[in-house]
């Protein structure tokens, strides 16, 4: 399958909307190579050996060839963040000690929700009844919990409490209720 997290484009006309500043990677059983990107340097090919990963640099249009299969790029400026939650539940009931994991989300200035890259790096901070909750040792089984904006946190103490995402000049922020 090319692509990454929001892979249900095979076939579509319409380009996938990717976010400028992170790093998207295309990841298939054929190889994948870039053709070609309006205006060069749009996107950075960063070389990988044995995976397609681009640097989404400026806005423009990119194509992508993952064996006979052409993907059109679009990327965009980001510009709206928001943090979603997207464990069971809502945010006004998390559970002391128990894991909860949010998503950051890009959108351009159109309202479109923008494909945030499998390694973009937001700075993430929390209220000090928050610490991260990250799987360091997911890594090992080829595994990411903080790719795609994702990013795990966990209640050390009841209370009102909020988490912050920002990339670049963007922030958003999410209000959280821990309890008992």
């Amino acid at each position: 399958m090319a692509g990454s997290f929001s892979d249900n484009y095979s076939g579509a006309r319409e380009p996938r909307l990717l976010a400028a500043g992170g790093i998207h990677v295309f990841e298939s059983q054929a190889p994948c190579a870039l053709l070609h990107a309006q205006p060069e340097g749009t996107v950075k090919d960063l070389g990988w050996a044995d995976t397609l990963a681009l640097e989404a640099v400026s806005e423009g249009d990119a194509e992508v060839a993952c064996g006979g299969e052409k993907i059109a790029l679009r990327v965009a400026a980001p510009a709206r963040l928001e943090v979603s939650f997207t464990g069971e539940g809502k945010p006004a009931e998390i559970k002391v000690d128990e894991p909860f994991q949010v998503r950051a989300l890009l959108y351009d200035k159109d309202g479109r929700e923008l494909e945030v890259g499998k390694f973009t790096n937001f700075d993430w901070t929390q209220s000090e009844i928050l610490e991260p909750a990250n799987d360091r040792s997911a890594g090992e089984f080829g595994l990411c919990d903080t790719c795609f904006g994702m990013h795990n946190f966990r209640a050390v103490k009841p209370g009102a409490g909020a988490i912050t995402a920002r990339l670049g000049g963007l922030e958003g922020q999410l209000l959280i209720e821990a309890k008992h």
